[in-house]
């Protein structure tokens, strides 16, 4: 059963694509203010709820582990707003470039953090599990730099995205390397959250270099929010509160 800060998360997120998808579909309606106003409140409601819900699930005294879990969350925060004011300044978009970077190096850590260390992780001795990722990611790279360096002003922007996708790369391998090292519940809700992340910046790269998508802000902040959420309920089953342990 969802917690009432996981539904004060998904209803802001209602609102967030309700204003998404009108400001895309129709930018000169008599409404655009309205719904512009509704995505500057809701779109950063988000990651803040998200901090509070996670915060407030945890029983016993953060350890590192949850600490850089909410970090993560307030540089995904960070990145939020910054995207937000790209069309005042495309230097907004390196800043949520760099704010969502930090959240997937954290993620990174914190996947690395595994239960039964034990256990020796599924990488890179099957190595592969990560085919289907490494040619994803060959295939939107061979498709994203021609388009990137094809115009003086995107060109600036082909280095910071290439160390961007190769950071969220490394974040999904990290989330496939917790493969019974953490509960099953666990590594699912997170390898699908991360799976998620990374489409949605997909989304945004192809979008912003390469041809505009119907719908786009729809999808993009479908699958972002999904995600986010995914991530945290996995993180949270990885160190259950204290009266989960004792069922």
């Amino acid at each position: 059963m969802l917690k009432p800060l996981e539904y004060a998360y998904f209803a802001t997120a209602i609102v967030n694509l309700m204003a998404v998808t009108a400001l895309g579909s129709n930018a000169a309606s008599p409404d655009n203010q309205t719904w512009q106003m509704l995505h500057y409140i809701s779109k950063p409601l988000l990651m803040i709820i998200l901090i509070l819900f996670y915060a407030t699930s945890i029983v016993r005294k953060p350890n590192s582990f949850h600490k850089m879990m909410i970090a993560a969350f307030f540089f995904s925060w960070i990145g939020d707003v910054a995207l937000m004011f790209v069309h005042v300044n495309e230097n907004f978009f390196l800043v949520g470039l760099v704010g969502f970077l930090i959240t997937h190096i954290l993620y990174t850590i914190v996947f690395s953090k595994v239960n039964q260390p034990e256990v020796a992780p599924i990488l890179p001795k099957k190595f592969w599990v990560a085919v289907p990722l490494v040619i994803y990611m060959v295939a939107l790279l061979s498709m994203l730099v021609p388009a990137i360096t094809s115009v003086d002003k995107t060109k600036p922007f082909l280095i910071p995205v290439l160390v961007y996708s190769t950071a969220i790369a490394i974040m999904v391998l990290f989330s496939i390397n917790r493969f019974r090292r953490v509960g099953d519940s666990s590594f699912a809700l997170v390898f699908g959250g991360a799976l998620l992340f990374m489409f949605s910046d997909s989304l945004i790269a192809i979008n912003k270099f390469m041809t505009p998508l119907p719908l786009a802000g729809f999808f993009i902040m479908i699958l972002y929010i999904t995600g986010q959420w995914l991530i945290a309920k996995g993180a949270l089953k990885q160190h259950p509160p204290r009266e989960q342990e004792a069922r």
